[in-house]
């Protein structure tokens, strides 16, 4: 499977969970290939707005760019969203968390998975807010 398809498949599979979860939903085609920043997804309820950045890897740590992590931020100001990252770690689920959970590695932002499942509220956690 490539790395897209891995990537997109996770992407479906968290939109599936959150419209089950009573959430309106949609999956941003293009986000990672376009010139102008955009999460992978979005989910709305009862007001608030959640905008995704999804990620699936097995790797004992996860890597977001400075740029892109910055974008999205910025992205996120305008819509008047909350900027979340998804992480979908094989045979553990998801965890989701803010970027101030993230730390400064130079060109990128990082997290390790202990601390992902140390802070990061799993998918029924973020559902019920």
């Amino acid at each position: 499977m490539t790395r897209y398809n891995k990537g997109a498949n996770a992407e479906r599979e968290l939109l599936k969970a959150l419209y089950e979860a009573g959430m309106a939903v949609c999956r941003v085609a293009g986000s990672g290939k376009n010139d102008k920043p955009m999460p992978d997804a979005v989910a709305l309820k009862d007001g608030k707005i959640f905008a995704f950045e999804c990620k699936a890897w097995k790797a004992d740590n996860l890597n977001i760019s400075r740029v892109q992590v910055e974008e999205l931020e910025s992205w996120c100001k305008t819509a008047g969203a909350q900027f979340v990252i998804a992480w979908k770690i094989p045979h553990k689920g998801w965890r989701f968390f803010g970027k101030e959970h993230l730390h400064e590695t130079g060109k990128a932002y990082a997290i390790s998975r202990e601390k992902a499942f140390e802070i990061g509220k799993n998918l029924d956690d973020f559902k019920l807010g």
